[in-house]
């Protein structure tokens, strides 16, 4: 099902929360909406659902104007960050619950319930109660709660949050996956970059309450519409007074570069390195090099380089 939102805006007293926002969600796509804290991205969530009215502008699922539908009504799947299940249940009656309440037969239920487990890779876990679950497990057994209605949009506001690093990169290739199955227009809230960057067909970017650049994510990376969709999509540097990524400039002697300047500091992540250099016209920047890249050329602190863009010959 499309989304169509329509001069949104919504404000808490004197707090503007959202102002004035439109955007289109494609049928099936998996759109993330991006932004620091404060942005307006959960109240745009919210929105959507009918957890909360604005104040002016539209809501249209499917063609529908569903701005004064109950959500109860709005056939939608909710799934937030702290997920809290019913501790006194296990695993199949956790995610069977909205089914029950909408009256469905036990066999349609347990049928229905099978399926999503399967799906959620968690058939082995249906006896199991929350407390026996990892905080993974958990957050999958929360999506299969929110799928078992069949929703026509899915709405996820930071899913991920709580969860640490690895547990956190596993769901992140899970729901990509699970997505492509279902094919559930779903609309993910999240402040981590990476997260987006990974899942997403499309990319809403937030702040202060306005939609910033929205679309491809290969897009938005490669041509970002301002210094701070820049700045904020993936790792940047500032050099020659403008926003940079760092893997887009180059470490090369002193005669080549377009600013010359002192290495400060170097620290190896692994895979690849950060070199921050102190340039001569008293700025500071950060090149990304591949570990590779940084064996060959000798680097150390306190040597002199020159910097400059990323299109010629190597140090």
């Amino acid at each position: 099902m499309s989304i169509s939102l329509k001069h949104l805006s919504k404000h808490y007293g004197s707090t503007q929360a959202v102002e004035d926002v439109s955007a289109e969600i494609v049928h099936g796509s998996l759109t993330a909406v991006l932004g620091p804290s404060g942005s307006g991205k959960s109240t745009l969530l919210k929105l959507i659902s009918g957890l909360e009215r604005p104040d002016a502008g539209t809501v249209v699922i499917d063609g529908e104007d569903v701005t004064n539908v109950d959500p109860r009504h709005r056939d939608i799947g909710f799934c937030f960050q702290h997920y809290a299940p019913f501790r006194h249940m296990n695993v199949s009656k956790n995610v069977g619950f909205g089914l029950k309440v909408r009256k469905r037969s036990p066999k349609e239920i347990d049928a229905r319930v099978k399926e999503l487990l399967a799906l959620v890779k968690l058939e082995h876990k249906a006896k199991d109660y929350p407390a026996q679950l990892s905080g993974g497990e958990r957050q999958r057994m929360a999506l299969a709660r929110a799928l078992a209605i069949e929703p026509r949009v899915l709405l996820l506001d930071e899913p991920f949050g709580a969860l640490d690093a690895v547990v956190r990169a596993e769901l992140r290739h899970w729901l990509k996956e699970l997505h492509q199955q279902i094919h559930v227009t779903t609309v993910l809230v999240t402040h981590d970059q990476q997260e987006a960057m990974e899942v997403a067909d499309q990319l809403i970017v937030m702040r202060t309450g306005h939609i910033v650049q929205s679309g491809n994510p290969l897009a938005l990376y490669e041509r970002p519409a301002t210094d701070f969709v820049h700045e904020f999509l993936g790792p940047s540097t500032v050099f020659a007074g403008e926003v940079a990524r760092p893997h887009d400039l180059e470490l090369v002697s002193v005669y080549q570069g377009t600013i010359t300047g002192r290495i400060t500091s170097i620290v190896s992540l692994g895979f690849e390195a950060q070199v921050t250099v102190e340039l001569s016209d008293g700025t500071s920047t950060w090149v990304q090099l591949s570990r590779n890249e940084l064996a060959a050329m000798g680097l150390r602190v306190a040597l002199l380089v020159g910097v400059r863009r990323r299109d010629d010959v190597n140090f």
